[in-house]
């Protein structure tokens, strides 16, 4: 389903990094990689990260890439409850404590396992044709992926898009569509609103994955999934989109269960 953005000149990026430095010393190594040469903008601010428009590499095929930077403290503002269970499988005992006790270790231990569950979540979907950003680096605190959108900014949400004629019909099959094969994945997105899908080129691609559950492991995952449903639905029924969330999110439960995805 996704499109590789396209590449650019060695002249082009030498230009432009030297119009530019880094200013982050998390995303130095990656320029020490050769996987990017400086940033473009910072995007979004928020409590568990920053993400940054970086320039792409003259080696890579991508002009442009995302790295998104999480915060040290990123923890303390993790939503844990519905989204944790399942995740301790591979975690020591001592980490589990610290994670109970709120430890600064604990801290450290549920931000690691935040931003490594949303790199191989990614990386996961990518791979299974779903329409996410491609992952390409792990370094320390930073995912560095796919950035989408170009020089002029970043893809708008989907929630500030003008949907006009059959868009919203054709958004709505799509989104579906990419939750039907993260289900297929085992996955459920598990805060998918109109505030995490973008636009691009006209089609919708879907973000921010920390908090995906594990379908096997996660007992809350059948709710999420009617979460996710509902606000999809609620979203493109203002848009004369007609649908039933529990209705499809008991088909697609249904079909999942019979390894029919």
């Amino acid at each position: 389903m996704h499109q590789r953005p396209a590449a650019h000149s060695e002249l082009e990026s030498m230009s432009i990094q030297s119009e530019t430095t880094l200013g982050v010393p998390e995303l130095d190594d990656f320029v020490n990689q050769g996987l990017i040469t400086g940033i473009h903008a910072q995007l979004t601010s928020g409590k568990e990260a920053t993400v940054y428009c970086c320039y792409a590499h003259p080696s890579s095929k991508h002009k442009l890439m995302a790295a998104k930077v999480y915060r040290e403290h990123a923890a303390r503002s993790i939503r844990r409850g519905l989204y944790f269970e399942g995740r301790e499988r591979p975690m020591k005992a001592r980490e589990l404590r610290a994670v109970a006790n709120g430890s600064q270790f604990g801290h450290r231990v549920m931000t690691g396992m935040w931003m490594s569950a949303e790199y191989e979540h990614l990386k996961q979907l990518f791979a299974a044709g779903a329409d996410v950003p491609q992952p390409h680096a792990l370094r320390d605190r930073v995912i560095l992926m796919d950035y989408i959108g170009d020089e002029n900014g970043p893809a708008p949400h989907l929630h500030g898009v003008d949907l006009k004629g059959d868009t919203a019909h054709r958004y709505f099959d799509d989104i579906l569509e990419n939750i039907t094969i993260m289900l297929g994945e085992n996955l459920v997105h598990g805060d998918l609103s109109p505030y995490n899908i973008l636009v691009w080129k006209d089609r919708p691609w879907i973000i921010d994955m920390p908090q995906a559950v594990d379908v096997r492991f996660n007992r809350n995952a059948f709710e999420l999934l009617r979460r996710d449903l509902a606000n999809v639905c609620g979203f493109f029924e203002r848009h004369g989109v007609s649908s039933d969330p529990t209705k499809l999110t008991i088909d697609l439960w249904d079909r999942y269960q019979r390894a029919g995805l």
